[in-house]
């Protein structure tokens, strides 16, 4: 999906084909959503990535992504013990299992995945499948 995003046009990627939303806003939460999740999970409280986020290049969010994306899934892999305060969604924090915090971010980056695979089809773009049966049989090279 990043390969895909990484060759659209400047035009393309800042376009609002979805609503108020285009591939680049779209991406932007994703990765937005990512760091939050890494944010809480190391206790910091750097504000500044998510200004960071705003101005970045096209590919500088598709590099950060994919680095996140990555760590992401080395840390569900390795099945997270404990639990992590989520202070951001309600007034008042609470305590879930690491493992359900870092997969509602498995789940919530897979769900703007295929809002991005809905705006890159909008555009005319060939957009690799989001089936992750499917991924691994493409991996296997069947």
């Amino acid at each position: 999906m990043r390969a895909v995003v990484e060759r659209l046009k400047d035009k393309e990627f800042t376009k609002k084909v979805l609503g108020s939303h285009s591939v680049r806003s779209i991406c932007e939460h994703i990765l937005m959503a990512l760091v939050t999740c890494f944010n809480l999970a190391d206790d910091k409280r750097d504000e500044s990535v998510y200004k960071w986020i705003s101005q970045a290049s096209k590919l500088e969010m598709m590099t950060k992504w994919n680095e996140y994306d990555s760590r992401l899934a080395d840390v569900v892999r390795e099945i997270p013990q404990g639990t992590i305060e989520v202070p951001h969604i309600s007034d008042v924090p609470f305590e879930i299992e690491a493992m359900d915090f870092f997969m509602q971010y498995v789940l919530h980056t897979t769900h703007h995945r295929g809002q991005l695979a809905l705006a890159l089809r909008l555009l005319g773009k060939d957009v690799p499948g989001t089936d992750y049966l499917m991924f691994f049989r493409e991996k296997a090279g069947h």
